[in-house]
């Protein structure tokens, strides 16, 4: 049985499955609730491959099989969601992670790269950062950089913080 070519893939909508990564992953979660409230033209893709293929065979010529094998090691965003203007490259956090500002430039890097989404010419690629708890230093640093900043934090949110963290303990500065 043969793998399709990169040229006859097609987006498979879907957003977040249901099941347990939905419900155990807090950061899936809130990208789930907050996607169902968007306005997209077709429902959004929950972990698009993006880009081309970041690992070769040691070989000159790779055939689609081998591609579409290899394929599977592809870098995805949380969430990649077309609206009537744009397409919304999407990394969802509970917690704003510095990281994730660098890890989504490199995800809209390979985004123009996607053969599948050259089928909404015209729209305007633009990075999302979801979070439930800002960052006010990284907020103003993402936004520097061209990245959306949603801050999105249902009230189930401030229990996840209380469960995830009301056990540690905290340093103390002291003194002045």
């Amino acid at each position: 049985m043969g793998f399709p070519m990169a040229a006859t893939l097609t987006i498979t909508p879907g957003g977040v499955p249901d099941g347990r990564r939905r419900n155990v992953q807090a950061s899936t979660k809130l990208l789930h609730e907050w996607a169902l409230m968007q306005p997209w033209d077709t429902p959004p893709v929950y972990e698009l491959r993006l880009g081309p293929t970041p690992l070769s065979a040691g070989v000159d010529v790779l055939t689609p099989e081998v591609e579409a094998m290899l394929r599977v090691f592809n870098r995805y965003a949380d969430l990649v969601g077309v609206t009537s203007t744009e397409i919304l490259v999407v990394e969802a956090k509970m917690l704003f992670d510095p990281g994730a500002i660098s890890q989504l430039q490199h995800y809209v890097d390979l985004v123009h790269y996607t053969p599948i989404l050259r089928q909404y010419p015209g729209r305007m690629i633009v990075p999302v950062i979801l979070v439930a708890f800002d960052d006010p230093i990284l907020h103003q640093k993402a936004n520097a950089q061209g990245i959306r900043v949603i801050v999105y934090s249902p009230a189930w949110a401030a229990d996840w913080l209380k469960l995830r963290y009301s056990g540690r303990k905290m340093l103390q500065v002291q003194g002045g």
